[in-house]
């Protein structure tokens, strides 16, 4: 589970949060990432995931899922550190501070 609490919104935490749990994965041998959502589907999409159907879950994860839920299942290859790093020097052109300066327009980045 990820969340941010409402009062710490907009300062990049989310990612902060996502960017540690990405690189503990990759050190572990995870190829992959699942995340489940049901309101923040677009923070994911923006952030590398892709929508996929519930039979590419683990097995294991499949028959605990609670499909009344309405849940959206994303999964997000993960390949390197580097990549990471790219990723992480795209979104820091993006941080709040630079949003606020350019009047809040920024590349769809949300948190």
């Amino acid at each position: 589970c990820l969340v941010v609490s409402p009062r710490y919104r907009k300062e990049g935490r989310g990612d902060s949060m996502l960017s540690f749990l990405e690189r503990t994965a990759i050190s572990a041998g995870v190829s992959r990432l699942f995340a489940l959502s049901t309101r923040t589907m677009q923070w994911f999409t923006e952030r590398g995931f892709v929508e996929v159907p519930v039979s590419e879950l683990p097995e294991r994860r499949q028959r605990t899922i609670n499909l009344a839920r309405g849940s959206k299942v994303f999964m997000k290859g993960l390949n390197s550190p580097r990549e990471l790093d790219a990723e992480e020097l795209f979104w820091a052109a993006d941080a709040p501070q630079s949003r606020q300066a350019r009047g809040g327009e920024g590349l769809g980045y949300r948190s």
